[in-house]
């Protein structure tokens, strides 16, 4: 099945909540309900997770959102998808669960299906070999989207996320980002005297 959005800047806000960071930057986006969860510029598939079978309604729900916001984050600002995934795979998350927050209203700021082993507490930014097949997701798209959150907890949360993502968007559009430079625009953001905010989420250079 394949459903086809004629997308423009009225209706688009009511489909997902990163209309705020700009205009679509597509004048199209097909959603195609078959296969597992991908992005392309303009279209998305969704349907199972990996060997799982058929989503339910809710994970089919946040599996759209997400590979939508893939539009924005690897779409228009882009990355190394294997030395830094979590850029763009935990942006899209992150972004999700903003979706459900503001637009769902959930209760909860951050709910993922993504777990942390608590016995194996890795960076969120190895490159895609350093973990295993089994935990790659719950840090390259959990861990990244949990530490994401945890920027605004104390510092106005939803409003400070958006305005947040905002800036990011804006100054990285149509460009390419490691974590090298999110760490460098996050500590001028937020007027960071040091990388503590970052130790035990992100690799650090020597």
């Amino acid at each position: 099945m394949k459903l086809k959005l004629e997308i423009n800047n009225d209706c688009f806000p009511n489909l997902v909540a990163l209309s705020l960071l700009g205009p679509y930057p597509f004048k199209q986006l097909d959603i195609v309900i078959d296969g597992m969860g991908m992005e392309y510029p303009g279209i998305v598939t969704a349907h199972s997770i990996y060997n799982s079978g058929p989503s339910n309604s809710q994970q089919l729900k946040s599996m759209v959102v997400h590979e939508i916001a893939h539009q924005w984050f690897y779409g228009i600002i882009s990355n190394d998808p294997y030395n830094n995934a979590w850029l763009d795979e935990g942006f899209a998350e992150f972004a999700t669960s903003l979706f459900k927050y503001a637009k769902l209203k959930q209760s909860e700021t951050y709910n993922s299906m993504f777990r942390i082993d608590p016995e194996r507490e890795l960076p969120a930014n190895l490159p895609l070999d350093q973990y295993d097949e089994s935990n790659m997701s719950s840090y390259v798209y959990g861990k990244s989207a949990i530490m994401l959150w945890a920027l605004f907890k104390e510092n106005g949360e939803l409003k400070e996320a958006e305005e947040f993502l905002k800036t990011y968007y804006q100054f990285y559009k149509n460009k390419e980002i490691d974590s090298k430079e999110f760490m460098r625009f996050t500590r001028y953001y937020f007027d960071l005297k040091d990388d503590s905010l970052f130790e035990g989420w992100l690799q650090l250079e020597n």
